[in-house]
């Protein structure tokens, strides 16, 4: 089939009137090859009088409406069976007053068709592509990122059970062989009398450094997956992860919350806190801020997390640019699972990080 559709040249006889009869008609050579223009375009054409009657269509409209574009001629639109959402665009496009552009499909149509409507005060023409091809590119192209993101999350379950579970290990496994350890020394100090100076000051500093440990081994345990949020829910994890952000920064938060904790989902409840983790951490290394406040509101409906600080801001545009893969995890991770992500910016005026999770 021939070309695309040429709006100049449909303008440029729309704006001559080229298809009231005394122009338009099969004995005159420049109408016929105009006509023959029209009907070689690979999109579909059809014109229609102030009355909604048919006064041309090309073989590629006819092709798609299913109609004979030889005895449809002269035929009211209205009382042509084609779907009832093209007759809707007619009178869309009669009622505005610049060109408008609308895809429709499937329905009885069979197809996904695109409709493009140009018109002077004595004719309209409307425009049809069939653009099944383009919407099964969306749909294959919106599959594939549906796909990506169950993987996604699926992998971010795993890995949550695998913390938890490493946790556990550590804290139960290490932290009681450690304690164990300090333990049998500090027996033995008690009861060795006669131990020379030197070596109870030796073992008092390995008592020292296996409390250092068990710190530590605490730390790491908290750190893959906190206890406080199994035990305790999600308001106790994100004031008790506030307290850790500021002896760690020096930074201090304003925790606030309005409503009451309810039984959450625990998939919801781990992708707030790990993103309020990662929040905090982006602040910590980035913000230079003297303060962060923290607002939970436990509604009726959702719960909405707001992590707000007064640091240098940014232009969020850079978000656009950027691989900003930190960020562009965080709301994938919310977003997934049915959430609202977004990021408030401006240079000098801090930061605001905003959430809301059915």
């Amino acid at each position: 089939m021939g070309n695309r559709i040429d709006f100049c040249l449909l303008e440029e006889i729309f704006e001559k009137n080229m298809f009231e009869e005394k122009y338009f008609n099969k004995n005159d050579n420049v109408a016929l090859k105009i006509l023959m223009l029209l009907d070689d375009f690979s999109e579909g054409f059809l014109v229609l009088d102030t009355e909604d009657q048919i006064i041309f269509i090309n073989k590629k409209a006819a092709e798609v409406l299913a109609l004979d574009n030889d005895k449809i001629i002269g035929a009211n639109l209205n009382n042509i069976a084609l779907d009832q959402s093209i007759i809707d665009f007619v009178g869309k496009a009669r009622a505005g007053s610049t060109k408008i552009v609308e895809e429709m499909g499937d329905g009885t149509l069979g197809s996904w068709l695109e409709l493009e409507a140009i018109f002077n005060d004595e004719f309209l023409g409307i425009v049809i592509r069939d653009i099944k091809g383009r919407k099964e590119a969306q749909n294959e192209q919106k599959n594939s990122y549906e796909s990506i993101r169950n993987l996604n999350t699926h992998m971010q379950l795993a890995r949550e059970d695998e913390r938890a579970s490493l946790a556990r290990e550590i804290h139960d496994q290490l932290g009681q062989r450690l304690t164990g350890f300090k333990m049998e020394i500090d027996y033995i100090l008690r009861k060795s009398q006669n131990l020379e100076t030197f070596v109870t000051e030796k073992l008092r500093n390995v008592i020292n450094q296996i409390d250092r440990t068990i710190g530590t081994v605490r730390n790491i345990s908290r750190n893959l997956r906190p206890g406080i949020l199994d035990d305790f829910g999600l308001l106790a994890a994100l004031e008790w992860q506030a307290d850790e952000f500021t002896k760690t920064s020096g930074i201090p938060v304003f925790f606030q919350y309005l409503g009451e904790e309810k039984k959450t989902d625990n998939q919801k409840v781990t992708a707030i806190f790990r993103v309020y983790q990662e929040s905090l951490t982006n602040i910590m290394r980035h913000a230079k801020c003297t303060h962060v406040n923290v607002m939970v509101n436990f509604g009726a409906e959702k719960i909405a997390l707001e992590v707000a600080d007064n640091g240098k801001g940014f232009n969020p545009e850079i978000l656009k640019n950027q691989k900003s893969l930190g960020v562009f995890g965080m709301k994938e991770r919310i977003e997934s699972i049915g959430g609202k992500f977004e990021i408030e910016s401006a240079e000098g005026k801090g930061t605001k990080v905003k959430l809301e999770m059915p």
